[in-house]
């Protein structure tokens, strides 16, 4: 789509006052100041265009509830977003964001924001202050590790963080009680927290993990109380080993130290 063919859709959008308005896949790569003048507007889509930025302008839309901006090559995303308020689904899938900005918290009415297929590194404890959230999408990142904050999530429903590179679970996932779905295949886990309890899981996939788990076990993803507690046996069976194996030792050294008292005191007698 050319600089004039949009020009002229905005121009009617204008006239119409239209409140949402679709952009998808118009080869767009950049963004006219027109477009920021639809204050009306509530829906925009952006998806599948060459945006490589976008603008602070974004601000003007105050009304937006719905914004689309997945598939594009977006690197970072202006602080001004933050300022839609009213802000409901944010749809960021498969950009090239390393980071959020940091105020993204003020986004409190948000449900569902669409990160995956981007490069992010860290999730920051901020992302607790979207309490209305109940769809997160973190999958095909490069996470390591999780914010403990996490936990207060307390409406999420749906987590996903498939494909990254996590190797332990923060306790505080647990305290998700509303969480239905937790997508956490290949990652590198070797182990999930003893603590880890969800009274309304649905569905759990953990496949390709560093786990200590039958394949068949895996493939029970509709009844995660059963992966959950196979593994929770192996837990404890483990520390049981290695409490016996400390046991053991303690004994062996305690033997010794009694062996060394008998024959220092053989030896002062002689």
């Amino acid at each position: 789509m050319n600089n004039q063919e949009l020009l002229e859709i905005i121009k009617q959008a204008a006239k119409n006052k239209t409140k949402i308005l679709h952009l998808f896949n118009k080869r767009l790569t950049n963004l006219p100041p027109e477009l920021f003048e639809l204050s009306h507007l509530e829906e925009l889509g952006l998806s599948g265009n060459q945006l490589t930025t976008l603008p602070p302008d974004i601000a003007k839309l105050s009304k937006l509830k719905v914004l689309y901006l997945s598939n594009n090559q977006l690197t970072e995303l202006p602080s001004e977003i933050c300022q839609l308020s009213h802000l409901k689904l944010l749809y960021l899938s498969n950009n090239q964001l390393t980071a959020l900005p940091f105020k993204i918290f003020k986004l409190s009415h948000l449900k569902a924001l669409y990160l995956n297929g981007n490069q992010l590194t860290v999730l920051h404890y901020n992302i607790s202050k979207l309490f209305n959230l109940c769809l997160l999408m973190l999958n095909d990142n490069q996470l390591t590790t999780l914010p403990r904050e996490i936990g207060k999530l307390s409406h999420l429903e749906i987590l996903n963080i498939d494909n990254n590179q996590l190797t332990i679970l923060p306790p505080e996932i647990s305290k998700l009680s509303h969480l239905k779905q937790l997508y956490l295949s290949n990652n590198q886990l070797t182990a999930l927290p003893l603590e880890f309890y969800l009274s309304n899981l649905e569905k759990l996939t953990l496949f390709e993990n560093l786990l200590p788990i039958q394949t068949d076990f895996l493939k029970l993803v509709n009844q995660p109380a059963k992966i959950i507690n196979y593994l929770t046996l192996q837990i404890l069976k483990e520390k049981l080993g290695e409490e016996k194996k400390y046991d053991v030792i303690i004994n062996i050294l305690s033997s010794l130290l009694v062996v060394t008292i008998v024959i220092i005191l053989l030896l002062l007698n002689i």
